[in-house]
């Protein structure tokens, strides 16, 4: 590795770093096979987990149908609250605008590649990838790129093609970028697309990550959204019969930025939570950050494979947090199925996600690799993002027997697109979710 990489490579943020190593190599000029990473080691500190979580107090599920009424109301609580706060409200209303640059940067991009420069310039996404050496790796950005630019208004969708109105991107669209942006925008978009430019090139410029490592605790809708998923868990850990102890499992966990509201509300007597990640430098990074609260383990968890392959019990947890994470899966059905499975019979799901696509998203996640690896194309055509109701069917048709969400359409939490779900799982024998 040259001295200048090594060098842009040491300043990312771990998270960064992790993600170049783990999901962005093969961002390529040619699309690299990359080989099926070998199943997680065994973590020293749980190398039984069938008899940690058997093995000791019983846990709180199945909850009952009051307690799951008692968590809804909180939800909803906390939701109504939150839901006027000032910064919260003032970003919901930047979003109109932001939608507007966004289109512009997108037609900035294509222009930098010389593409719709005169009315009646036609295009299908198959030709832009054949003669106009898009990356085919970025079939699925080029597609909702060119779907936004149709409902801007400067594009017409005819079958599979899209045809130029005007010269893109036309005076009135562009007027909303800075010139110097717009230039900027040009040259990299372009760059990214044919593979001359990596991603975090592109939004990490310098190698600077702190925006992105904060978002999880510090933006407004998130903060929304942790406070809601707060108020719930907050219900429930007051509810842990003397007797018991309620057993967590957080998947795609992360850099634990949901993981570090939710902790400090369990007894730590009475839990058992396990901070899991498909990587082992997340399960490391979490053993670090809340091994030493006693009741906090880590271990590797893939949710593209069977828990059991995993040492994972079917049954085993009361609950299961997902905080912007399950999208980010190949199939709905098969992540659903997992996650019933390693839930006990009437166990609870408290899921965090983004659920309509905003058009900033093509600029940030909506370059990784993880983003696009959605192949249900039936339930989702253009990105992996569902809205909550489509999370609703889908979990009910799942082994699920309840389900509530707390974002109520038209408030400022649903106009910036992010949600709190929870759901319980039916009485039927965890065991029997198998493939």
């Amino acid at each position: 590795m040259s001295a200048d990489l090594e060098d842009r490579r040491s300043r990312l943020s771990p998270e960064k770093r992790a993600l170049l190593e783990r999901r962005l190599r093969g961002l390529t000029v040619e699309a690299e096979t990359v080989p099926t990473p070998a199943p997680p080691a065994e973590i020293e500190d749980l190398p039984d987990l069938r008899q940690v979580l058997f093995g000791g107090p019983a846990g709180v599920a199945p909850i009952s149908g009051q307690l799951w009424q008692r968590l809804v109301a909180a939800g909803q609580r906390a939701a109504g609250e939150l839901a006027e706060l000032p910064d919260l409200i003032a970003d919901a209303a930047r979003e109109g605008s932001l939608d507007a640059q966004a289109a512009a940067i997108v037609a900035c991009g294509l222009a930098g590649l010389g593409l719709f420069q005169s009315p009646g310039e036609a295009h299908t996404v198959d030709e832009l990838i054949r003669d106009h050496g898009v990356l085919p790796k970025h079939r699925k950005v080029l597609h909702r790129w060119l779907a936004t630019l149709a409902e801007a208004g400067m594009l017409e969708r005819q079958g599979e093609s899209f045809v130029a109105k005007a010269p893109i991107p036309t005076p009135e669209i562009v007027a909303c970028v800075a010139p110097e942006h717009r230039t900027y925008y040009a040259e990299n978009l372009a760059k990214v697309l044919d593979g001359r430019t990596h991603p975090l090139e592109f939004y990490l410029p310098g190698g600077s990550s702190q925006s992105v490592e904060t978002s999880y605790r510090e933006l407004p809708i998130f903060r929304y959204c942790n406070g809601i998923a707060s108020a719930v868990l907050a219900e429930q850990a007051a509810a842990v019969p003397a007797e018991s102890r309620v057993r967590l499992v957080e998947v795609g966990a992360g850099t634990g930025g949901t993981t570090s509201s939710l902790l400090p509300l369990l007894p730590a007597e009475r839990s058992l939570f396990l901070f899991t990640d498909v990587s082992k430098f997340f399960t490391d990074l979490g053993r670090k950050k809340y091994g030493d609260l006693g009741f906090v383990a880590a271990r590797e968890l893939d949710l593209e494979r069977e828990p059991d392959e995993q040492g994972y019990p079917a049954g085993g947890f009361d609950w299961l947090i997902a905080a912007h994470v399950l999208h980010a899966t190949r199939q709905v059905e098969d992540t659903l199925r997992r996650v019933r499975r390693l839930l006990a019979p009437g166990g609870v799901l408290l899921l965090l996600e983004e659920v309509r696509f905003q058009r900033k998203y093509h600029f940030s996640m909506g370059f990784l690799p993880g983003f696009d690896s959605f192949e249900d194309a039936k339930l989702r055509p253009l990105h992996p993002l569902l809205p909550a109701a489509d999370w609703g069917r889908e979990l009910l048709a799942s082994g699920f027997a309840d389900f509530a969400t707390f974002t109520p359409e038209g408030t400022a939490a649903w106009t910036l697109g992010v949600d709190v779900m929870i759901a319980r799982a039916d009485l039927s024998d965890s065991d029997s979710f198998r493939p």
